[in-house]
């Protein structure tokens, strides 16, 4: 679990608790770390002839995101007069990192700083070298077209007496122990320059000659990244003209600007800020890049799932940052099979990603999600209704619209009442799932509202295979008693009562098709739409009650959140039978959207749980996937982008007010009523 990541779309870094480096990706966010298993990316302290490594049962260890993208640290050692005051920030423009450490201690006659950098460039350990230029200060590790240039100066003064400085950067290859350092004398042993497996040691010393006057001691490190030395050089020339201060006011002017407002320890900012990260500068929208998930399975969360990168994406929409969706459509444009559809995830670079939907199906069945194509669909309709940018939509109508929504209206079966059987929205179970005709019958419409809008030929064609979807939800997916089930087994086509937390997510669906429809030709929504949708509602009420009652998971007399499904296995703790299965972040978010949605929980209530999700949130506000049914700790990865954007997607909804650690100020839009219609509002909290 990471307690900070940073980002700025080129350049990704990942800290854990004890600030030590454990994901650095560049120039692709998610694509290749250049951080190694185990590798230890620490700051040490040289203090009364020992070393001491930052974080740990030793220090007490407060963190949080400052301003822009920025994180500060304070450490505080338990049992010595040592504390240490640090920031990282990463630039919004220039692959460059910026950490700033300021070491207060009890007066020393001598006192150092070292930064060690054990990379895997290139995510592999072969053909690294590393060298340090003693004429330019710079220390460098280089791969082929991967080259990191590192610098540091100090920044503390002394009280009296004389100074002396001493500066050592030594290179060693791991197999001989890596680079040594010798407490008595603070001193590192290793070489100038060296290759293969290696890690590198940069220290910074200060001695005071005659009493002791150091109490102080801070030093400011870089690290500027570049396909070439020169490239490196030149960000590292910047980053050092502009000083930790430039850099970090540079970025807080930049987030203030995207967001109107941005206020330290804001949850729901922190939030913003963890999403963008993961948006890589080509489009796609990492699940996760916590690497710690990683162990025996050799496999991890850094993939573009389109179920995950389009609800992430509608997220920031609607927090007025449009050019990270308008990104993720230009990736899905050059994703998107020659089926038509999504496989089920990508890497960073667009290429398919690892998977486990088997291939060996009934002929006329792909081994897909359907749900992730429908859902980016979706993404294109609001991404219009947020910018009336028709231009770039009329570019990807051909190209991604139409084509994904001609896939999902020819996937389909009993006579187009029923889409095709296809995986489900947890990836676990093949089958006709109520979830996927949902939002299916949403993108469809959707597609319906974009062909009639830019006037082509598909409205007639997409809107009657999304009101036959609404149908067969309604003849085949539900009743009167139990509302909807999660959906029809295969081959048999039976229904499955299981409660799953994907139905929240229908009244969601359902909201939109009546939305888009009604700002389309009347007829179609008078009707069809219209009488079928109010009945669907009635029965989403059900179902929303049977679900909660179900899925809602309790450790004490208090709700602990809401399960996916009854009998989730995923990371289930030992001797939890009795719990339909841990509590998601996400799942949590769609129970009280849905009920507000429905008119079956108020502001009040939502505002109660939103201490809920920070509760069970990092120190930092960093959101894991799940938290543990038992203990309440957090499980598997985090951050997870997607719980983020849930919680954003709540806030936003509930437009709430003046809430500590929610939603930010922003400038209030005036309009003449007549347009009030199209154009939106942004409320101010």
């Amino acid at each position: 679990m990471r307690l900070c990541v940073l980002g700025n779309g080129s350049l990704f870094l990942g800290f854990d608790p004890k600030a030590r480096t454990r994901e650095i990706f560049w120039p692709v966010v998610g694509l290749a770390n250049h951080v190694g298993d185990g590798a230890d990316n620490a700051c040490l302290i040289w203090y009364e002839g020992a070393f001491y490594q930052l974080g740990g049962p030793s220090w007490h260890t407060q963190a949080r995101y400052g301003k822009g993208m920025s994180f500060d640290w304070v450490f505080r050692h338990k049992r010595l007069p040592l504390s240490v005051d640090m920031s990282d920030c990463v630039d919004p423009y220039r692959p460059v990192w910026a950490r700033t450490v300021k070491v207060a201690f009890r007066p020393a006659a001598k006192v150092g700083l070292y930064f060690r950098q054990h990379y895997h460039l290139g995510e592999n350990t072969v053909g690294e070298c590393g060298f340090y230029d003693v004429s330019a200060g710079r220390l460098y590790h280089y791969k082929g077209n991967i080259w990191v240039a590192v610098a540091v100066i100090l920044g503390d003064k002394v009280d009296g007496g004389h100074l002396l400085h001493k500066r050592d950067v030594a290179v060693a290859k791991m197999r001989d122990g890596g680079v040594k350092l010798v407490p008595q004398t603070g001193g590192i042993q290793g070489r100038p320059i060296e290759h293969g497996l290696i890690e590198s040691i940069y220290s910074v010393r200060r001695e005071a000659q005659g009493e002791p006057t150091l109490s102080t001691l801070q030093a400011t490190y870089f690290a500027a990244f570049g396909s070439t030395r020169q490239e490196a050089d030149f960000g590292l020339d910047r980053a050092l003209e502009s000083g930790f201060e430039g850099i970090r006011t540079r970025s807080a002017k930049y987030w203030a600007g995207k967001l109107g407002c941005d206020r330290p320890r804001c949850f729901y900012t922190t939030s913003v800020k963890v999403v963008v990260s993961h948006c890589d500068s080509g489009g796609g929208i990492l699940a996760s890049c916590d690497t710690g998930i990683m162990g025996d399975f050799r496999d991890h969360y850094r993939y573009v799932w389109p179920r995950d990168a389009a609800m992430c994406a509608s997220a920031l929409l609607r927090c007025g940052l449009p050019e990270y969706a308008r990104r993720y459509l230009v990736f899905c444009s050059k994703t998107l099979s020659e089926h038509g559809c999504f496989w089920q995830r990508y890497r960073a670079d667009g290429t398919r990603g690892s998977g486990w939907h088997t291939p060996d199906l009934p002929r006329g069945e792909l081994p897909v999600q359907a749900d992730e194509t429908a859902l980016s669909l979706i993404t294109v309709v609001e991404y219009l209704e947020h910018t009336r940018d028709f231009d770039f939509v009329h570019d990807i109508y051909h190209t991604f619209v139409a084509k994904a929504a001609r896939f999902l209206q020819s996937y389909r079966t009993q006579g187009g009442l029923l889409v095709r059987p296809s995986f489900d929205l947890w990836e676990e179970r093949r089958g006709i799932f109520t979830f996927t005709q949902a939002v299916s019958a949403a993108a469809l419409m959707g597609s319906a509202k974009l062909a009639w809008m830019l006037h082509q030929g598909d409205y007639t064609g997409f809107c009657e295979a999304g009101c036959e979807l609404l149908e067969g939800l309604y003849s085949q997916l539900s009743n009167e008693e139990l509302g909807f089930c999660r959906g029809l087994t295969v081959p048999d086509l039976t229904q499955d009562w299981t409660e799953d937390a994907s139905l929240f997510m229908v009244p969601v669906m359902l909201d939109k098709i009546e939305q888009w429809c009604r700002k389309a030709p009347a007829p179609v929504f008078a009707r069809t739409i219209g009488p079928l949708a109010k009945r669907l509602k009635s029965r989403s009420a059900i179902s929303w009650r049977r679900l909660k009652q179900a899925l809602m998971v309790y450790a004490g007399p208090e709700p602990s959140g809401i399960a996916r499904y009854k009998g989730d296995w995923y990371w289930r703790p030992k001797g939890s039978h009795g719990l339909p299965g841990n509590p998601w972040l996400v799942t949590t978010a769609w129970y009280l959207i849905s009920g507000y949605q429905l008119r079956l929980l108020d502001k009040a209530e939502i505002t109660a749980w939103l201490s809920w999700f920070r509760k069970h949130s990092l120190e930092s506000g960093i959101l894991p996937e799940q938290i543990d049914g038992f203990t309440q700790e957090p499980r598997s990865v985090a951050p997870l982008t997607w719980s983020h954007a849930a919680y954003i997607d709540l806030v936003n909804l509930i437009q709430a007010k003046r809430w500590e650690n929610t939603k930010p100020e922003g400038p209030q839009i005036r309009r003449k009523r007549r347009n009030s219609a199209i154009q939106g509002e942004y409320r101010p909290e």
